[in-house]
């Protein structure tokens, strides 16, 4: 066990002398969640705003008020006119109209709302899905109705809005207000990322050790293959986990990220990383020099990342590539993540995540040790 703790404290030293290293895991990630965390948080101080248009009756305004139930946007009257301009010049993310006729409507079987919309971006994407849900509420709130008298059916609406729906009794919400949890895993993102990078090229320096003979010389130390391995595998692994706490140290200290139950995060993060570990071994196991090693990571972290749900999330690409997003270990660690940060805690999610990054490192390291030439 002193052997290996002995390689440990040397490839840990080694480490802490690369500026370029230190940079690369803890000066980028830092400063990208930074960046893009102020822009995440102040976006959500600044609501994308939506017009309503509708004329003044009392059926029209508990429309109004029933759209206004999605906390996420801010909803504010306006003119046709007025609401086409401000949609024309990418004031508002959409316009909804709320027609008149909305009985004849119905019996014709005729779409309830209009929607102005001069490109279907992401803001409109998550605002489609309220729209709907809203318009079917009416429909079904229209039907009960219909053989009633011509109050009932604002009266149902009032009533359908003023209802607070159900009570949890197990609160799932982060305490956290100040920031939520898809900008929290923005940050976990961005340590995965610059994680893959950093311990990519750290693993890779055995390849310059094999050619300046320094991995020569180790193999015919008093220690046992097994031993150098562990040492190199365990320093690789505390790096990580250097690098992870470090961030999130940073990170609650300059927006008061919530980060979970620690005895969740803390065992899914290791299973994180050494997953990690496994695919920089798997690329110093492929590759012959460390130049192959920088150039080829480069690619699969930033292809797997996209894919993964790192850069945004995986809900809003299309159904292809969340199956595809299947086979690479970020989608999974981003799930888990999710899970944790947000405090929903679902065992069935969290153990299926959990046996897949075990798969991808059980697979990576087989690739990467046979690959390795102890001589």
């Amino acid at each position: 066990m002193r052997k290996i703790w002995t390689i440990v404290t040397l490839r840990l030293k080694e480490f802490f002398k690369s500026p370029g290293v230190l940079v690369l895991m803890f000066v980028m990630p830092a400063l990208f969640s930074w960046i893009f965390g102020g822009i995440a948080v102040n976006s959500e101080q600044n609501k994308p705003i939506v017009n309503v248009v509708l004329r003044d009756s009392n059926v029209s305004s508990e429309i109004f008020n029933l759209l206004k139930q999605d906390h996420h946007y801010e909803w504010k009257k306006a003119t046709r006119q007025q609401a086409e301009k401000n949609v024309s010049s990418q004031d508002v993310a959409a316009a909804v109209v709320i027609p008149d006729d909305i009985g004849q409507r119905i019996t014709d079987k005729q779409p309830l709302l209009d929607i102005i919309v001069q490109r279907k971006n992401e803001n409109y994407l998550a605002l489609s899905s309220h729209l709907e849900g809203t318009a079917v509420l009416v429909l079904r709130s229209y039907q009960a109705t219909s053989e009633l008298d011509a109050a009932a059916f604002p009266k149902v609406l009032e009533t359908i809005t003023s209802n607070k729906g159900v009570i949890v009794e197990k609160q799932t919400i982060q305490k956290d207000t100040k920031t939520n949890v898809e900008v929290n895993l923005m940050f976990v993102g961005f340590a995965i990322m610059f994680m893959m990078f950093g311990l990519s090229g750290a693993a890779s320096t055995i390849l310059d050790e094999r050619i300046g003979g320094t991995w020569g010389r180790l193999m015919i130390a008093p220690a046992s293959k097994l031993q150098i391995s562990l040492g190199y595998l365990l320093s690789y692994f505390f790096m990580g986990w250097i690098q992870f706490a470090v961030l999130m140290v940073t990170m609650n200290l300059l927006f008061a990220t919530s980060w979970g139950k620690l005895t969740y995060l803390i065992p899914f993060a290791s299973l994180v990383i050494l997953s990690v570990v496994g695919f920089g071994l798997m690329i110093a196991g492929l590759v012959k020099t460390k130049q192959q090693a920088g150039a080829v990571s480069a690619i699969l972290v930033v292809s797997t990342c996209m894919l993964g749900g790192v850069y945004w999330p995986i809900d809003i690409v299309p159904d292809i590539m969340q199956k595809i997003a299947l086979f690479v270990p970020q989608s999974w660690a981003m799930s888990g993540f999710k899970e944790i940060i947000s405090g929903s805690l679902h065992a069935g999610t969290l153990i299926k995540d959990s046996a897949a990054l075990l798969g991808f490192s059980s697979l990576f390291f087989f690739i990467g040790l046979k690959g390795m030439k102890f001589e």
